[in-house]
């Protein structure tokens, strides 16, 4: 049900995130990211691994509907400012435009809060790759777009 709790994973999680990583790609926009032959689901599960351990994190859906990934980086001009950037955010086919998606965006902005509450972050961007949603309400502002070329 619409009940499904979203957690952190863990190491344990690992496998279904990287399996989610792959559905993700292949739905990408981008035609270069499409060609499974060029994935590397060892470099996949090694970025997602040092997320759980504490660069980032992952939100997943209990029943594994859907994952947000966030990194935490140095920014590129001031490396005493962080970042939490939100890498990918992804829900199976048949559980779109339900909850699912929503509560896993409010459980990344609850996550990445909390960090900049802690001072451990300072900035929280999301770049929302095919999706209409306004985030405005969450009190982010739109600064730029992204355009991608291939």
């Amino acid at each position: 049900g619409c009940e499904s709790l979203i957690r952190k994973a863990n190491k344990f999680d690992l496998f279904d995130c990287v399996e989610m990583m792959r559905c993700y790609a292949q739905e990408s926009p981008i035609e270069a990211l499409k060609d499974t032959t060029k994935h590397d689901d060892k470099h996949v599960e090694a970025i997602l691994f040092s997320l759980i351990a504490g660069r980032g994190f992952i939100l997943i859906d209990e029943e594994l509907r859907g994952f947000v990934a966030a990194v935490i980086i140095p920014n590129i001009w001031c490396p005493q400012v962080k970042e939490v950037k939100e890498l990918a955010w992804w829900v199976h086919k048949e559980h779109r435009n339900k909850l699912v998606g929503g509560k896993l965006l409010l459980a990344f902005d609850k996550e990445a809060s909390q960090l900049v509450k802690e001072g451990r972050a300072h900035i929280v961007s999301a770049s929302l790759m095919g999706h209409k949603i306004n985030l405005d309400r969450l009190g982010f502002k739109q600064i730029d777009s992204t355009y991608v070329k291939e």
